[in-house]
C-alpha cells in the first residue's frame, strides 16, 4: 500500500524550494563598455598572413610537419616584437589514438598589472589547410600581437598559438596547467573561426564540458564587441536549453575545458560552435571581410577588460539566465532534489509497510534492480568494445564529424543492442519476469529509481531535475490492476522521459549532429564524458521503468498485484 498522504506532504520541501529559487534571482552584470580601439588592427594583414600560413602549410593536422612549420612562423613573428618575451611549451597529447609531440608557442607582453589576459588561437586542422578557421585564427592573434606590441597597456597580455586544438583542446588546457601566473588569469579569450565567407551563430561561444557556465559579464562584453565590430548579434538562448547544456555537457572548442576548470573563458567565433566543415574551409572560402570584422571584435573584448579597472564582476558560477536575472546553480540543485524526495519517501515508506506485512521487501527491491540487466548489459557491451579499441575514445570535446556514424558505427551500435538483447533473454530464462513480480515489486521499483534519480543528481544535479518525473512514474502502479492502469503506467514511463528527450534534442540541435547523435553520445559514453556514475544511473532508472510497465501489464492479464 502506498501513503499517498505522505507522498503528498513530502511536496512541501519542493515548494519551498521553489520558493528559495524565485528568492535566488539576481540582476546579470552589464557588458563592459569597449571604449575607442587603441592601436590599428588591420585585418587585409590578417588575411595576407592567413593566405601565407595556408600556402606554407595546406595540411596542418596537430604533430605534423605543416604544424611545425606553422609554429616556426609564428615563434618568428613574436621574436620581432621588441616589447615582448617569446617562449615554447612541449607536450604530449593523444591525436588519433596515438601519442603525439606537440608544442605551443606562447608570447607574454606584460603589463603595469599583473592581472592577465590570455588569447589563444590554435594552429591544426584535421582535415584541409583549415583556411577559415585556424589559418585565420592564427593570422588575426600575429596581426593581434603586432597591434598590441605597439602600446601600453596595463593587463599583461599572454598570447598562444596552441596545437592539439582538434583533440580535446590539448594545447590550450595544457597551457593554462603551466603557466606561472594562472592565479591572476582574469580572462582567456579563444580566436575560433574568424574567417568564412557566411558567418552564422553563436559568435560568442560559452559552453563548457562540465557543470559550468561563463561569467556573464565577459560574456556579454564579448557580445557588445560583436555588436559594435562585427555588426551582428547572437539570440539569446531559453532557460530550457541553458539547462540542457548544464545537464548533457557538451561544449566544443578550446573554452569548453576552460570553463569547466573554473577559468573565466570565451571564444569569439564567426562559424558558431561546430566547426567548420572541409568544403566550407579550403583557400577559396577565406574572407578578408569576416577577418577583420571578428579581429577587431577580438581585439575589443579585449580593450574593454584592459581599460576597465576593476576586475570582472562575479556571478553565482553556473546558472540560467531568465528574463536579465541569474538564478544560481545551488537553487536548481536544491529544487531537484526535493522533486525527487517526495517519491523517495513513498518508496521507503512502502518496503516497510511490505515488511511489516511479510511480503519481503528485499525482493522486491532485488527484483526491481534486475530490471536494470538489459541496460547494464548494453554499457557493459559499449565498454568491453571500447577496451578491445572497436569504439573509438577521443578526448572531449573532440569535433563530431571526425566520428560519424557510419558502417562501423552502425556495426557497434547493433553490438550494443544485442548485449541487451542476450541480458534481457538472461532475465527471461531466469523467469524475472512482470508475471513473477514478488508483492514487494512495486516498492522495489520505487527504491531502484529514486536511487537512480539521487545518483544522477550527485553526479549531475542539472539532469537530475530532468529526470526527477521518473522518480515517481512507478506510483501508477499503485491500486487495482486494469488494462486502463497498465496503459497509464506505460504512458506515464514515456511522459516521464520526455525532458531528457527535449534536451537530447536541445543539445543536438546546438551542435547540428542530426542522425549521427546517438554515435556520438555513444561515443562521449565510452571516453568518460558522459560518467559512469551518469550512466549507471540511467540504467537504473530506465530498468524501473520498463519493470513498472511489464508489472502493471503482467497483473493486468493474470493477477492482481500486492503492493
Amino acid at each position: 500500500m502506498i501513503d499517498f498522504r505522505l507522498y503528498r506532504l513530502a511536496f512541501l520541501p519542493a515548494a519551498l524550494a521553489f520558493v528559495a529559487v524565485m528568492f535566488s534571482l539576481e540582476g546579470a552584470p552589464r557588458a563592459i563598455e569597449p571604449g575607442p580601439l587603441v592601436g590599428s588592427f588591420e585585418g587585409d594583414r590578417a588575411t595576407s598572413l592567413a593566405r601565407e600560413i595556408v600556402a606554407l602549410a595546406p595540411e596542418p593536422d596537430a604533430g605534423s610537419d605543416d604544424d611545425a612549420r606553422i609554429a616556426d612562423l609564428v615563434g618568428q613573428r613574436f621574436g620581432e616584437i621588441g616589447a615582448g618575451a617569446t617562449t615554447e611549451q612541449s607536450f604530449e597529447a593523444e591525436v588519433d589514438g596515438d601519442t603525439t609531440d606537440l608544442r605551443n608557442v606562447i608570447l607574454t607582453l606584460p603589463g603595469v598589472s599583473d592581472r592577465t589576459v590570455v588569447v589563444l588561437a590554435g594552429r591544426d586542422s584535421p582535415e584541409g589547410p583549415g583556411a577559415a578557421s585556424s589559418a585565420a585564427a592564427t593570422g588575426v592573434l600575429l596581426e593581434l600581437a603586432d597591434t598590441l606590441g605597439e602600446r601600453d597597456h596595463d593587463r599583461t597580455y599572454v598570447l598562444a598559438s596552441t596545437s592539439g586544438d582538434a583533440w580535446g583542446a590539448a594545447g590550450a588546457s595544457a597551457l593554462i596547467e603551466a603557466l606561472p601566473q594562472r592565479g591572476s588569469i582574469e580572462a582567456v579569450v579563444v580566436i575560433s573561426q574568424p574567417g568564412p565567407v557566411a558567418p552564422r551563430p553563436p559568435y560568442v561561444v560559452a559552453t563548457a564540458t562540465g557543470e559550468a557556465s561563463a561569467p556573464v559579464q565577459l560574456v556579454r562584453t564579448a557580445e557588445l564587441a560583436v555588436r559594435s565590430q562585427a555588426l551582428r548579434s547572437d539570440g539569446s538562448e531559453s532557460p530550457f536549453t541553458q539547462l540542457s547544456r548544464l545537464a548533457l555537457p557538451s561544449g566544443i572548442g578550446a573554452q569548453a575545458p576552460l570553463i569547466a576548470d573554473g577559468l573565466d573563458a570565451v571564444a569569439i567565433s564567426a562559424a558558431g560552435e561546430r566547426p567548420l566543415p572541409p568544403a566550407d574551409d579550403s583557400a577559396d572560402s577565406l574572407s578578408g571581410e569576416s577577418i577583420d570584422a571578428f579581429g577587431r571584435a577580438v581585439q575589443s573584448t579585449i580593450s574593454a577588460i584592459d581599460l576597465h579597472p576593476e576586475a570582472l564582476e562575479e556571478d553565482p558560477g553556473a546558472h540560467i539566465e531568465i528574463s536579465g536575472n541569474l538564478i544560481p546553480g545551488w537553487a536548481v540543485a536544491a529544487l531537484a532534489l526535493a522533486l525527487i524526495l517526495p517519491a523517495a519517501l513513498a518508496a521507503v515508506d512502502a518496503c516497510a509497510r511490505a515488511a511489516r506485512g511479510g511480503a519481503g521487501p528485499l525482493s522486491g527491491i532485488g527484483w526491481a534492480a534486475a530490471r536494470s540487466l538489459p541496460f547494464v548489459g548494453a554499457l557493459g557491451m559499449l565498454y568491453a568494445l571500447a577496451l578491445v579499441g572497436l569504439v573509438p575514445r577521443p578526448p572531449f570535446p573532440f569535433d563530431p564529424r571526425l566520428f560519424e556514424l557510419g558502417g562501423r558505427g552502425l556495426a557497434v551500435l547493433a553490438l550494443i543492442l544485442l548485449g541487451a538483447g542476450a541480458s534481457a533473454w538472461a532475465l527471461r530464462a531466469q523467469r524475472v519476469t512482470g508475471a513473477a513480480a514478488p508483492a514487494a515489486a512495486l516498492a522495489g521499483l520505487g527504491v531502484v529509481a529514486a536511487l537512480g534519480c539521487l545518483l544522477a543528481w550527485l553526479a549531475n544535479p542539472y539532469l537530475a531535475l530532468l529526470l526527477a518525473p521518473t522518480a515517481h512514474a512507478w506510483l501508477l502502479g499503485a491500486g487495482d490492476p486494469s488494462p486502463g492502469r497498465a496503459a497509464a503506467v506505460a504512458a506515464g514511463a514515456v511522459l516521464a522521459c520526455l525532458p531528457l528527450a527535449a534536451a537530447v534534442v536541445a543539445v543536438t540541435r546546438a551542435l547540428g549532429l542530426g542522425a549521427d547523435a546517438p554515435w556520438t553520445f555513444t561515443l562521449m559514453v565510452a571516453d568518460g564524458q558522459i560518467g559512469l556514475a551518469v550512466s549507471l544511473a540511467a540504467c537504473f532508472i530506465g530498468g524501473a521503468l520498463l519493470g513498472s510497465v511489464a508489472r502493471a501489464t503482467a497483473a493486468a492479464r493474470h493477477r492482481p498485484a500486492a503492493d
